[in-house]
């Protein structure tokens, strides 16, 4: 019976030993849940981006670039500067062109034409995505003069030029003002809006659009490139 009791204890200290062999072995080898490597098909392209290669997302580039369209309305892209001159006269006699009956003064206005391109009215159809060639297509108007602004500090008003006969200065009602406002206004128009200023800003309403749009397509998807020509 002793004998009995011996071999039973000693089985017990031989299972104990062996529970605490396994339990330290799995805390060395089994700290953690084990991993397979899996491949999801996403690809980091940096922080704020991730590509999809096999995901069958069909993205749709239109949806994005018209989105945001309340932000960027019209582009300037060029900007012409130029002075008129005009000439004031006042004759003693308004009837008689004679220097010695008259006074002059010239009135000066420096103004800034800004050439820009409408992108508010860019519609789906103008969006063209060639899936085969990874490109979008932009079609846009033509650049175009759509203000001139005048600066008030640099209108410049000369000393009125006296002859023998007419002297003092030379009195203007706010219509004549209004006048002179207008045809300053509309030669400043003559001299922006030329074919060259045009095909300058042309030029430059291709490059600017495409640097304003190709971030956003290659944000969605770096392979795109972004293509632009007018419609």
């Amino acid at each position: 019976m002793k004998h009995r009791q011996e071999v039973l204890n000693i089985a017990a200290v031989v299972l104990f030993v062996l529970l605490i062999a396994v339990i330290v072995w799995g805390c060395v080898h089994g700290g953690g849940p084990s991993h397979a490597p899996v491949s999801d098909g996403i690809e980091q392209i940096d922080l704020d981006t991730i590509y999809l290669p096999s995901s069958g997302v069909e993205v749709n580039f239109s949806d994005v670039i018209l989105s945001g369209q309340n932000e960027t309305r019209k582009l300037i892209v060029s900007t012409q500067s130029g002075t008129v001159t005009t000439r004031l006269t006042d004759r003693l006699i308004q009837q008689l062109d004679f220097d010695f009956l008259k006074k002059t003064q010239d009135v000066s206005y420096t103004g800034t034409g800004y050439f820009v391109v409408d992108l508010d009215k860019l519609s789906p159809s103008d969006v063209v995505q060639d899936r085969d060639k990874k490109t979008v297509t932009l079609q846009i108007g033509h650049a175009y003069l759509q203000a001139i602004e005048i600066d008030p500090n640099n209108i410049i008003i000369d000393e009125v030029k006296e002859s023998l006969l007419a002297w003092g200065d030379i009195r203007l009602t706010v219509a004549d003002y209004s006048a002179i406002e207008r045809d300053l206004r509309a030669r400043l128009e003559e001299q922006f809006d030329t074919a060259a200023n045009g095909q300058a800003a042309d030029e430059l309403a291709l490059r600017m659009v495409k640097e304003v749009y190709e971030p956003v397509v290659k944000t969605i998807d770096r392979r795109y490139r972004v293509i632009v020509q007018f419609k």
